[in-house]
């Protein structure tokens, strides 16, 4: 809801004060009954409305919400973002594309945004979580009116989702669903990160009320740090504060501490409300936090890295590994950082893996700007997204050892530069579990398990129970068991 105007003393007539009455009636959310939203990792609609500024946004995220529908109001309601008749039909009445805004463009469709006004790509502020060697973590669900829960389910990005379009249901895989819980105000909820799970995700959550058939929905953008990385202080960001002027642009450098050579860079402008040090520094650590893979700006709370509005608290952090970085002011505007080539390729990762273990090859050039990444893998594997620097997936089933080339091709507009990684995946590995005949009452919580109903064998792709195989359509939970559309990670098995 809007900010609360403080009471005036001067007296109105009788009309003045109805119109006003009725104005402000408007922005009132409907359904104001029960409102709530992640806190932690935080929504993008509550970052909007807690961390940013309603009125004028800085994170291009936020600006999008307030462009695309129409002012700030939106952002006032963050804690509404919901469907009044889900009734636990939540893919009916959320559609692919518009989860984040809870299947409500017409209030909330910036938060699926993905582009800018000016056709960049949207970064949204990514909150460092680092799981426990169990893969446990703990979030925090704000309720603002209290009411029984049906259940809230968690999910989380898949390897395969590509950033560069909106969220849909198949990209998601679940991590967490807490059964029924008595009212509260602040909801803490157990989830299960799967193990080998780094970087950049969105995790996805549905609170389904009991007392009514109305559910809200919310996407918090998070960065995966493993349980065993150590955050490896590297200086302050701005040790000697300055003023900066507006329309200036600022960048952080990235080096490799022993080459010296440029890994990253991380530039804003600064805006009319961002020229004091505290408020620019803070807008370039949130700016690199959202997508830098190197390095984490802030100070270290609770075991993540967290921007503070001051002018020299916040530290850069090397996430397991020492780095040198530089501020460069430009006063002359938008100029860009120059481009440099790509240098020298390598890759690393395992030389072998056992069938179903999980595996992950890391591409680095030892010098350039502006990097593209394209993978090729001979024998072909479903499932991956080969534009990204770090393949992340699960060695396939085999039933014998097979030998895998990975090649990538990194690139700008300069010239590229490529290296190959072989692979032997060995034999074996665990076989889907087979549960027999498919039962209404049994609870199945592992993917790609495999039952029988109606002559047919069918494989889930997610945590499921009580929906029937083939009673949800062809993308469904359950599909048949060597069809095209078997979920990726399912296929072959």
């Amino acid at each position: 809801m809007s900010a609360p105007r403080k009471a005036g003393r001067l007296a109105l007539p009788a009309l003045a004060l109805s119109q006003i009455a009725a104005s402000l009636m408007l922005l009132v959310p409907a359904g104001a009954g029960a409102h709530g939203s992640m806190e932690e990792p935080i929504s993008r609609i509550y970052y909007c409305r807690s961390s940013d500024s309603p009125e004028n946004p800085r994170t291009a995220g936020c600006q999008a919400v307030k462009q695309l529908n129409g002012g700030p109001q939106a952002i006032y309601d963050w804690n509404g973002v919901r469907q009044g008749n889900a009734g636990g039909n939540h893919q009916q009445v959320v559609p692919n594309g518009k989860l984040c805004a809870g299947g409500d463009g017409k209030t909330f469709a910036g938060l699926d945004a993905v582009k800018d006004q000016n056709g960049r790509a949207i970064a949204w502020p990514a909150t460092t979580i680092k799981p426990g060697p169990d893969g446990k973590y703990t979030m925090t669900y704000h309720q603002t009116a209290k009411h029984a829960t049906a259940y809230f389910k968690s999910y989380i990005s898949k390897d395969s989702y590509d950033f560069s379009r909106p969220l849909r249901w198949d990209d998601l895989q679940p991590i967490g669903d807490s059964g029924a819980l008595p009212p509260e105000s602040k909801t803490k909820l157990s989830v299960t990160i799967p193990a080998g799970m780094q970087g950049k995700r969105v995790i996805y959550n549905v609170w389904q009320r009991s007392d009514s058939p109305e559910a809200f929905y919310s996407c918090s953008d998070v960065n995966i740090v493993a349980d065993n990385v150590d955050f490896k202080p590297l200086g302050p960001l701005l040790a000697s504060p300055h003023d900066a002027k507006v329309n200036s642009t600022i960048t952080l450098r990235i080096f490799d501490k022993a080459r010296g050579t440029d890994l990253e860079k991380h530039t804003i402008t600064v805006a009319a409300d961002q020229t004091s040090p505290q408020a620019w520094a803070y807008a370039l650590a949130v700016e690199a936090n959202a997508i830098s893979r190197l390095v984490k700006i802030g100070q270290l709370q609770n075991g993540k890295v967290v921007p503070v509005q001051d002018a020299t608290a916040n530290t850069v952090f090397g996430l397991g590994k020492e780095y040198s970085f530089v501020l460069e002011h430009e006063d002359g505007g938008t100029k860009p950082p120059d481009e440099i080539a790509p240098g020298k390729v390598t890759v690393s990762g395992p030389a072998s893996a056992d069938s179903g273990a999980n595996v992950s090859l890391s591409a680095q050039a030892a010098v350039g700007s502006n990097l593209k990444y394209l993978w090729t893998v001979s024998p072909s594997l479903s499932g991956l997204n080969l534009n990204t620097a770090t393949l992340n997936f699960k060695a396939p089933a085999l039933k014998q050892d097979t030998d895998y080339t990975f090649k990538v091709t990194v690139s700008n507009a300069l010239g590229s530069n490529n290296a190959t990684h072989k692979l032997k995946v060995k034999a074996g590995g665990t076989p889907p579990p087979a549960e027999g005949n498919w039962d209404a009452q049994k609870t199945y919580d592992k993917k790609c398990t495999k039952v029988s109903h109606k002559g047919k064998q069918w494989m889930n792709g997610w945590w499921i129970r009580g929906l029937e195989p083939g009673s949800d359509g062809a993308w469904g939970a359950w599909r048949i068991v060597g069809s095209s559309n078997m979920h990726s990670e399912c296929k072959g098995k």
